[in-house]
């Protein structure tokens, strides 16, 4: 009989420990999901990364149009880039047909921000 329970302990506890091991590979936090974890995070560091760089860019862009410091230069520069003005002395070069309402992207963070 103590054989018997012995051995029923034994396959007991080594149920125990597989159910345990196999979820700590494959469980929701396991070790596998970790990996996935860590990926995830990288990708969503490059992407904060990036947007942050673009806030950085659009601030300096908002305080080139704020009045205090109004460059006219870079005014002149949105407004015939986003309306398809040109001052009548300057030479244009057509470099192909533009889709109608297309704006021009003249900025890295203009795929963000439209």
């Amino acid at each position: 009989m103590t054989r018997i329970k012995r051995a029923l302990t034994f396959a007991g506890f080594a149920l125990l420990i597989s159910y345990f091991g196999y979820h700590t590979l494959t469980g929701t936090s396991g070790v596998r999901s970790l990996a996935a974890y860590h990926q995830r995070e990288a990708v969503l560091q490059r992407q904060l990364d990036r947007l942050r760089a673009c806030r950085a860019d659009l601030q300096k862009r908002i305080r080139m149009l704020s009045d205090e410091s109004l460059d006219l230069d870079y005014l002149d520069e949105r407004a015939r880039a986003v309306l398809f003005y040109a001052n009548p002395a300057d030479t244009m070069l057509s470099l192909g047909k533009a889709r109608p309402g297309a704006v021009a992207k003249s900025h890295a963070c203009d795929d963000i921000i439209s």
